[in-house]
């Protein structure tokens, strides 16, 4: 018990303390741990995101190429999305049962 006389005794709480207090701005803080945390979870959802973009602009320049140089996908995409016939085609309309 010799150890905690005196002086060695006044300075463990104030030593306490200001390694609670490090301790909690370590986590708590505005550079802590849980912020960290939150931010790189954002940062993997953020990859996430632009790497779904990049996806999708490969997707529309192969689109861009393909309706630049090839004629059977331009005569798909006239007869699918615009409902274009060719030349000596006959189109049927039957009505639906009610």
């Amino acid at each position: 018990m010799a150890l905690w006389n005196g002086k060695k005794k006044r300075y463990f709480i104030p030593l306490l303390l200001f390694i609670v207090i490090i301790g909690l701005m370590t986590i708590l803080g505005d550079r802590g741990l849980i912020r960290i945390y939150k931010l790189s979870k954002e940062r993997d959802a953020i990859r996430i995101h632009n790497e779904k973009i990049k996806a999708e602009n490969t997707a529309i320049r192969d689109e861009i190429e393909r309706l630049k140089n090839d004629n059977r996908y331009i005569e798909m995409v006239a007869r699918k999305e615009l409902g274009m016939v060719g030349k000596n085609e006959m189109v049927y309309q039957f009505e639906k049962e009610r």
